[in-house]
């Protein structure tokens, strides 16, 4: 009785496996039967009744350290994922197992004392220190053997949690979603071209000329594979010769959820140049570096057909974590960014994941391209013009878990150059806002001329 009472009160065991910083606990339920609960402060927790024997078995996430997420760039697949921390998992969760036991074993041999405070009988204090380590030992072996981890199949969801079967209904849906997507993009983008053709018929300048260079603004495309069926369309039909990525091409700065689009970034025949946002880290930028269609930009220039871009990554995509840097250091980006513009002699286009950073740049004629807001936008301000592509990938998971209640928004931009009266420089003269949103899809296409 005693050894229940201890084990009832007893705090949980804490420990780490990998990124995880998890406690464990078990407790007596001989009310409910025997059931695993995993809890996730503050969102809630999940439980099963799992087994025969009552006990409860709980595993509560305390935290997630970013910095240690780098370990998932290691593996090659999410089946691997596993291995992270199941090692540590199992050896801390047997740890926990065996001060039980002990504590068992001692509770009982102690107990003894309890009655027989004048004279302690070795032999009775071990055999009850033996009966309550053999009764715990039985509970235990009679968890394992009728342990049933197919029972998660039918769970319990509390708190928050509880709009969990919606979600995971929606991402084991994705692949058929993204499909479906994609027939119907085809015809979205049929129907922008057509529209596009009826602009170009009522532009008195002429249009979009064959020795125009086009290039395809996207951003914030957060995993989304979706937006890759519409970049590859919108390449297609409108002869892009550019994509120009303004970053945060995924959510948690792993290679892991990179390698979802990979192949995807792969079969675009067609220079990607790519400008790392907040959402990035080293180890992604490393790895988009080795695509062989990808120009990565931290901060410089780079140039194509002509074409000079000036570009700085994001001040977060150099460490793990995903959060938007203070006002303190986009102060001296933006002061770092107007410095290499105004060392370099002839930029066309500046590109920044955080428009935050133009500050300095808004004059002069610049052409300002952004993204991080998730708000697609053509400005024509005074002496400058800023555009900004939203987000491409309707922002990822997030617009996927909304589909039935709010708008689905993938959005992009096409900037057109010509080039200039000397034939040996670009000069601005359109841009193109295309978006696609919701379910039934429905399409924009908004012409901005520039001279």
């Amino acid at each position: 009785m005693l050894m229940f009472l201890v084990i009832q009160i007893i705090g949980p065991y804490a420990f780490q496996a990998g990124a995880f910083e998890l406690e464990t606990s078990v407790k007596f339920n001989f009310k409910e039967g025997g059931k695993t609960v995993l809890h996730f402060p503050p969102l809630g927790r999940v439980s099963a009744s799992t087994h025969v024997f009552p006990l409860e078995l709980h595993l509560i996430l305390k935290n997630i350290h970013l910095n240690a997420l780098e370990s998932f760039n290691a593996i090659s697949s999410a089946a691997d994922l596993p291995d992270l921390f199941m090692p540590a998992l199992r050896t801390h969760l047997f740890r926990y197992l065996f001060f039980l036991l002990f504590l068992s074993f001692w509770l009982g041999a102690g107990s003894a004392l309890l009655w027989r405070r004048q004279h302690i009988n070795l032999r009775e204090s071990l055999n009850l220190g033996l009966t309550n380590l053999l009764v715990l030992v039985l509970l235990f072996l009679g968890v394992v053997c009728t342990y049933d981890i197919d029972h998660f199949n039918n769970v319990k969801y509390e708190g928050m949690l509880e709009a969990a079967p919606l979600i995971l209904g929606i991402i084991e849906d994705g692949p058929k979603l993204i499909h479906d997507l994609g027939l119907q993009f085809g015809a979205v983008v049929g129907s922008v071209s057509m529209l596009q053709q009826e602009i170009e018929s009522a532009d008195q300048s002429g249009g979009i000329k064959k020795d125009t260079l086009s290039i395809l603004h996207v951003s914030d495309i957060h995993n989304n594979p979706a937006a890759f069926n519409l970049i590859r369309r919108l390449i297609d039909i409108y002869n892009v010769d550019i994509i120009l990525d303004t970053g945060d091409m995924v959510d948690f700065g792993t290679t892991l959820e990179l390698k979802i689009l990979e192949d995807s970034i792969r079969s675009l025949a067609i220079p990607y140049i790519f400008v790392p946002g907040n959402h990035e880290s080293p180890a992604v930028v490393e790895h988009l570096k080795r695509i062989a269609n990808v120009n990565v930009i931290e901060a410089g220039i780079v140039e194509v057909d002509g074409l000079r871009i000036a570009a700085m990554a994001d001040p977060a995509s150099s460490h793990t974590t995903s959060v938007v840097s203070d006002l303190e250091t986009l102060d001296d980006m933006a002061k770092q960014l107007y410095d290499l513009v105004a060392d370099t002699e002839g930029v066309h286009l500046i590109a920044a994941h955080n428009p935050a950073v133009f500050r300095f740049l808004r004059n002069n004629g610049n052409v300002l391209v952004g993204g991080h807001i998730h708000r697609p936008q053509v400005i024509k301000g005074d002496g400058y013009v800023e555009i900004n592509a939203g987000s491409s990938g309707a922002s990822g998971i997030r617009g996927l878990q909304g589909l039935q209640e709010v708008e689905m928004l993938f959005s992009f931009v096409l900037i057109h150059f010509t080039p200039a009266e000397e034939g040996k420089n670009w000069r601005l003269y359109a841009a193109d806002l295309v978006t696609v949103k919701q379910f039934p899809l429905h399409f924009s296409f908004e012409r901005f001329i520039m001279e």
